[in-house]
């Protein structure tokens, strides 16, 4: 890539924009200390506040509430009641954004991979 080709490039990356949108996407998404967790939780379907609370023990319910209700309000999450004679709450990922953040879950582990791989070899 040219020298003029790479500082367009650069500059589109440093738009306001550009950064805002990154900004924005981090907050929604990863702001809260569990919300990775809770997504890659939901990415093999619905899940419910007790699972949720087994798959990470160190979570209160309270954080775990507090992040499905951010994330619900933002509409990444769906909240269903099937309560009938029992209470019966699950949540799950909006099927609008479904695909595009288990991408983007996927591409964070490759990334986490390949930082891992790279850690590895500059200590050996």
């Amino acid at each position: 890539m040219k020298s003029k080709e790479k500082e367009a490039t650069r500059t589109q990356h440093l738009d306001a924009g550009y950064v805002h949108r990154a900004n924005l996407a981090f907050e929604v998404l990863f702001q809260g200390k569990w919300r990775i967790q809770i997504l890659c939780a939901m990415r093999s379907g619905p899940i419910r506040l007790g699972q949720l609370a087994r798959i990470m023990p160190t979570a209160s319910k309270k954080m775990l509430t507090q992040n499905l209700r951010k994330l619900e309000s933002e509409g990444i999450v769906i909240r269903k009641d099937l309560s009938d004679l029992v209470l019966h709450i699950e949540y799950d990922l909006n099927e609008r954004v479904r695909e595009r953040v288990c991408a983007l879950l996927d591409h964070l582990v490759e990334w986490g991979n390949f930082y891992l791989d790279v850690s590895r070899n500059d200590r050996s």
